[in-house]
C-alpha cells in the first residue's frame, strides 16, 4: 500500500456517556495507524460525564468542548481543527470495525493502481453497514444488492430516492471537499448529513461503494433525533427533496425528462407528499405527454404508492419490536 494519507476520525458527542467510550475505542483500535481522533463535545448537559470519558483518554485523542449548536456545528468545528487529508465521521453511538479505515485506504490504492491520474479530491468512498440495537446486537443487514461499486452522480441521486444507502459514518471523504462545497448546513437539524451527500453529488463527486464490506455498525435507539423529532424530520426531508428536484431540473442533460419522472416515482414510493406534489405541479407536465400524465404515470405510481405504504407499515412494526 503506497498511498498512506493521514485520516481524521471525528466523533461529535452530546450527552453520550452511555456509548462514547465504545466509539473512541473503535477509533483507537483501527488497524490503519495514520489517524488522528477528534472528539467534539457539543455542549453536553450530563454533569460532565461525557467530558470525563473523553479526558480519560489523555493525548490519545484531541478533545474540544463548545457551546451546543447541533451535530452539524460540531462537525464544522472539527473541520477547523483536523489535519488529515481524509476524514471520517463516527457518531458517538455508532461503531467502526477495526479494519474500516484500512480497507477504505486500500480501496483508494487499488483505484490509483488502475488509474494514477484519478482526482482524489473529487471522490468519496463508503462501505456497507449493519444496524445494531442499544446492546450492540445485530438487528438488520441493509440490502446493497442494487448498489454499484461505482456510480455516476445522477445514478446515485436517483437510486437513493428509492432506497437510501448513504450512511454518514460509512464515508471516507477528502478533506478538500470542505473547501470545495463548504461544511454541513447548521440550519438543518435532522437531515444535514443527507443534504451534504447530495450537495457533493451535484458538485460532481464520484461515489464509490465497498458494498461487500460491512465495516460500520449503526446503532438504532429511541433517543435518535430522527425518532424524537419525527415531524421536523419529515418536513426537512420533503424540503430537501424539493431542492433536489429543482437542482435536477437545472441539469443540462438529454434525458432529464425521464430522470424527473423516475425521481417523482421514487417520491411516491417513499410517501414524501409535499415533495411529490411539488414535482407534479412544477415539472411533471412539462416532461410528459398527456397519456403519461393522465393515465400511465398514475397507474404505475399508484402501485408504487401501495408498495411504499406496506413498506412503511413494516418499518414501523420493525422499529416497535427491535428499536428500544
Amino acid at each position: 500500500m503506497n498511498y498512506q494519507p493521514k485520516v481524521t476520525i471525528i466523533i461529535p458527542v452530546y450527552n453520550g456517556s452511555n456509548y462514547l467510550s465504545q466509539a473512541i475505542d473503535a477509533a483507537l483500535f483501527q488497524t490503519y495507524k495514520n489517524c488522528e481522533i477528534i472528539v467534539v463535545n457539543d455542549g453536553s448537559t450530563d454533569n460532565g460525564e461525557s467530558e470525563k470519558i473523553a479526558l480519560s483518554y489523555g493525548d490519545q485523542i484531541k478533545y474540544y468542548h463548545k457551546e451546543n449548536g447541533g451535530v452539524s456545528s460540531a462537525l464544522n468545528f472539527a473541520f477547523t481543527k483536523m489535519t488529515g487529508e481524509w476524514f471520517s465521521w463516527l457518531s458517538h453511538d455508532d461503531l467502526y470495525k477495526p479494519e474500516k479505515i484500512e480497507k477504505q485506504i486500500l480501496f483508494i490504492n487499488k483505484l490509483l493502481e488502475k488509474d494514477d491520474s484519478i482526482n482524489l479530491d473529487k471522490i468519496t468512498i463508503r462501505c456497507a453497514t449493519e444496524s445494531i440495537d442499544k446492546e450492540g446486537k445485530t438487528i438488520r443487514l441493509p440490502d446493497y444488492s442494487g448498489v454499484k461499486e461505482h456510480e455516476k452522480p445522477i445514478e446515485t441521486i436517483i437510486n437513493n430516492v428509492f432506497n437510501y444507502r448513504l450512511s454518514g459514518c460509512a464515508f471516507l471523504l477528502p478533506s478538500s471537499c470542505v473547501k470545495n462545497v463548504g461544511g454541513f448546513d447548521e440550519k438543518i437539524r435532522t437531515v444535514s448529513d443527507v443534504e451534504y451527500w447530495y450537495r457533493l453529488l451535484f458538485a460532481g463527486y464520484e461515489f464509490y461503494c465497498m458494498k461487500e464490506d460491512r465495516l460500520v455498525k449503526n446503532r438504532s435507539h429511541k433517543q435518535q433525533v430522527g425518532k424524537t423529532k419525527v415531524n421536523l424530520f419529515d418536513k426537512e426531508l420533503n424540503d430537501l427533496h424539493i431542492q433536489i428536484a429543482d437542482n435536477l431540473a437545472k441539469m443540462n442533460i438529454d434525458n432529464i425528462g425521464k430522470i424527473i419522472v423516475k425521481f417523482y416515482k421514487g417520491l411516491k414510493y417513499r410517501h414524501m407528499k409535499q415533495a411529490f406534489k411539488y414535482v407534479k405541479k412544477t415539472y411533471l407536465r412539462k416532461y410528459t405527454n398527456w397519456v403519461q400524465y393522465y393515465f400511465t404515470l398514475p397507474l404505475s405510481c399508484g402501485l408504487k404508492w401501495f408498495i411504499g405504504a406496506l413498506r412503511n407499515i413494516a418499518r414501523k412494526v420493525y422499529r416497535k419490536i427491535k428499536v428500544k
